[in-house]
């Protein structure tokens, strides 16, 4: 299978391969000559040379570097779904690893050890030692002698930012057509560097298709997301966000208690307010637009060509497809009886959707037994790391 949105696979290549230029038309725009302009036509040019340096993946080594990705990735989901079966040290670890991740994200570099140590706000020796004895409950859940799961971690890492490095020229070509819609070319490039890393982790190559042509829905979903929030994107006064977050708390709130949708009386008693006063803020939020109207700096694309159509694309499916697989291993994180009341509950088991009292009778539990188990199990799955899972294709598909 070719590449879906290039004529074959050497049409790709030649694009990926080809030097990438900073703008497809020259400009007589003297701005364009101003030192902030200089510094990142430069920074781009840098960043343009840095990438052209890693040669493209053959097809056989696609497949090769695809496999030691998958194997990790499959690592990390037994490592995840243990922890949560059974606790204790590779509980321990996977926290540890989590908090880490999010200083990194914070200081936008790895910590040093002592800075993650102050964080969790344990003694370095203890940290070490939970480290550890996590990798070895891991390496013993996967089967595997301790060795041999480093190798395979510190391999999968390796692949998968080989990778990365060896598709950012596609991700680059996707993003410079994109430009002049509200984002800087490096803001698209980032962007759809994210898309990238997505499609590497769900890349599967027993499927038969090229990387790119998985690769190049994620990147271009990521990019055009991005235009599309940036184009939403209203400021609205500090006061104004906080009445509207008071009003729809209230809405909920009402909505809970009397089982259907708070009318604007009831949610200026709620709020100690009048019903013009509630009104009024509530006319502050901009309505609905027609897709006809003109985004970007150029005005020259249609908010309509940002959303998607509502007919299936290939690469959909294949989005589609990997959600499900994705669905399944996040489900293993929960015990038996979580799986059985969160498949029936949201119609993953047949398609159909069961009441609280239904699945009692299905599993001879009581209803409020039923609720509570629901309860947990949307707890365990509404953690972030869980959550973050399945975000995207959320984003990608809706």
């Amino acid at each position: 299978m070719t590449a879906a949105y290039f004529t074959n696979t050497t049409e790709y290549e030649a694009v990926s391969s080809a030097p990438i230029a900073l703008s497809e038309t020259p400009t007589s725009d003297p701005q364009e000559t101003a030192p902030s302009s200089r510094q990142s036509t430069d920074l781009i040019r840098l960043y343009l040379q840095d990438i052209g340096r890693v040669r493209l993946l053959g097809r056989d080594e696609e497949v090769s570097e695809a496999r030691w990705v998958q194997r990790y990735m499959q690592l990390l989901t037994i490592r995840n779904c243990a922890a949560v079966e059974e606790g204790g040290v590779l509980k321990d670890y996977v926290d540890l690893q989590e908090s880490r991740d999010r200083l990194t994200a914070q200081l936008g570099h790895r910590p040093s050890f002592e800075a993650w140590a102050k964080i969790v706000d344990r003694p370095i020796a203890e940290v070490r030692q939970a480290l550890q004895l996590g990798l070895r409950r891991w390496a013993e859940v996967c089967q595997l002698d301790l060795d041999e799961l480093k190798d395979i971690c510190k391999e999968g890492q390796r692949a998968k930012d080989h990778m990365i490095k060896a598709n950012l020229r596609l991700v680059v070509s996707v993003a410079k057509k994109y430009q002049n819609r509200g984002l800087e070319l490096l803001d698209l490039v980032q962007e759809g560097t994210l898309g990238l890393e997505r499609a590497v982790e769900k890349f599967d190559p027993t499927k038969g298709y090229r990387f790119s042509t998985y690769a190049y829905w994620w990147i271009r979903q990521g990019i055009t997301r991005a235009i599309a929030t940036q184009s939403r994107t209203i400021r609205l006064p500090v006061h104004v966000t906080e009445k509207l977050n008071r009003i729809k708390k209230a809405q909920r709130k009402i909505a809970q208690t009397k089982g259907r949708t708070a009318n604007l009386e009831e949610i200026a008693h709620e709020l100690e307010m009048t019903p013009d006063q509630v009104r009024e803020v509530l006319l502050r939020v901009p309505k609905s637009i027609s897709l006809e109207t003109r985004v970007g700096k150029e005005k020259d694309t249609e908010l309509g060509d940002l959303l998607e159509t509502t007919d299936f694309t290939p690469e959909e499916r294949l989005t589609q497809e990997s959600l499900s697989q994705d669905l399944q291993r996040l489900l293993l994180e929960l015990n038996h009886r979580e799986r059985d009341v969160i498949r029936m509950r949201f119609g993953l088991r047949d398609g159909q959707i069961y009441s609280l009292a239904e699945i009692g009778q299905v599993l001879d539990l009581s209803r409020e037994r039923v609720r509570q188990i629901e309860a947990k199990a949307l707890q365990k799955l509404r953690h972030p790391r869980r959550r973050n899972q399945i975000r995207d294709y959320l984003e990608l598909l809706h």
